[in-house]
């Protein structure tokens, strides 16, 4: 299996597990009015799905670069299939909240196992690793139009459907690492590593740092995600206008992520990362009292930020941890993102206490907070030669 057919597979398969961690988003309105559900409550919904993730993710991620378990992937599919279909066959609040938490926990083993695979040695590192990246934004940006249209023809039932997505890729998925020339980790030197054993400690330090980073961009991020369908709900606009702003927030991944990991190729990652979570973190504040029209741009342009931060992140944390590129992946994936998830309930009750204006600007602030553990890894990479040498 050559290179490019074993990227293909890869990105298909991120387009297919982000298509299920995109589809109960612009659900949440109508979830919440069948279970009389609170915005804190109807967070838990994200907090599931990315506390399972969170919770699993770094052993998975460890399990796989030690053992290399050929059948994680296509299970990870299975898990997300049957966590998003079962969510309209359950009853009750809390079922679909478990239902949510399965399909969490196929997202937790996908991504350690997929990023590991689809960061390549090479130059242009961060457009390739950016191709597996756009392919889950795209199965997110199409995420909330499937949903609607299913839920509006079948009702919650009509998330059965999802299940096929994860039938087709079963095969090829399970043949993935026929590529006998993919090696997950890379194909480090002797001296590099080394130098990385000497620095272990060190490294945990970065690791520490840049986890801190993706928890507070994290939590900002989730504030658009989660509740941007029921800003558009309150605005008067309607469940179809948040369903719009999620697709626009996709699209603009889509858009972005490849051309900034092509500018951190040439510039510098921290450079790139540093400035786009500032942009986004600005963005934050005014988003609830603009016009309709400059939502829609404001939702992309999060998203371009947003999206694009995480996929440096990720990039950032395979060249602290060349040799475990599993276990790198989970620290964003897993800590980063399912910490910053955990407290989207507490984003939710802001919101039900002080409205739309006060939560998104607490937000906000939280994304320039997160900016200071960044700018602290850009200069201690600057400063040392043994960070230098680790890239």
């Amino acid at each position: 299996m050559g290179r490019a057919r074993q990227l293909t597979i890869l990105s298909l398969s991120h387009f297919v597990n982000d298509l299920y961690g995109s589809v109960l988003p612009p659900l949440y309105p109508l979830l919440a009015s069948i279970y009389s559900l609170t915005y804190a409550s109807a967070g838990l919904y994200t907090a599931a799905y990315l506390f399972s993730s969170a919770l699993l993710q770094p052993i998975f991620g460890y399990l796989f670069d030690r053992y290399r378990l050929g059948f994680m992937l296509p299970l990870s599919l299975v898990f997300g299939a049957v966590g998003i279909g079962a969510v309209g066959f359950v009853g009750g609040f809390e079922a679909t909240l478990l239902c949510v938490a399965v399909a969490g926990t196929g997202s937790a083993i996908f991504h350690p196992i997929a990023s590991a695979y689809s960061s390549y040695s090479s130059a242009r590192r961060g457009l390739l690793f950016s191709i597996f990246m756009i392919a889950g934004r795209i199965g997110a940006a199409v995420a909330p139009f499937l949903a609607l249209r299913a839920t509006g023809v079948w009702g919650l039932y009509g998330l059965a459907a999802f299940a096929l997505p994860a039938l087709f890729m079963l095969y090829f998925t399970i043949r993935i690492g026929e590529y006998e020339g993919a090696n997950p980790n890379g194909t480090p030197l002797t001296e590099k590593r080394d130098k990385v054993l000497q620095a272990r400690g060190k490294v945990l330090v970065l690791t520490a740092l840049i986890g801190l980073t993706g928890i507070g961009a994290q939590i900002a991020a989730n504030g658009v995600v989660s509740f941007i369908p029921f800003l558009a709900v309150a605005k008067g606009l309607g469940q179809d206008f948040g369903g719009l702003l999620l697709t626009v927030h996709f699209i603009g991944a889509i858009v972005g992520v490849p051309i900034t990991s092509y500018l951190s190729d040439l510039k510098g990652r921290y450079l790139v990362a540093v400035a786009l979570l500032s942009a986004a973190s600005l963005l934050l504040t005014p988003l609830p009292i603009l016009q309709p029209s400059l939502m829609i741009l404001a939702s992309a342009a999060l998203g371009a930020c947003f999206i694009s931060l995480h996929t440096l992140l990720i990039l950032i944390m395979h060249e602290v941890m060349p040799e475990q590129k599993g276990l790198a992946t989970s620290v964003i994936y897993g800590v980063a993102l399912g910490g910053g998830g955990l407290l989207t309930p507490a984003v939710g009750y802001m919101i039900d206490v002080g409205g739309f204006e006060t939560g998104y600007t607490a937000l906000s602030l939280v994304g320039l907070a997160a900016l200071l553990p960044l700018a602290t890894v850009w200069r201690l990479r600057k400063k040392s030669s043994t960070y230098s040498s680790l890239e």
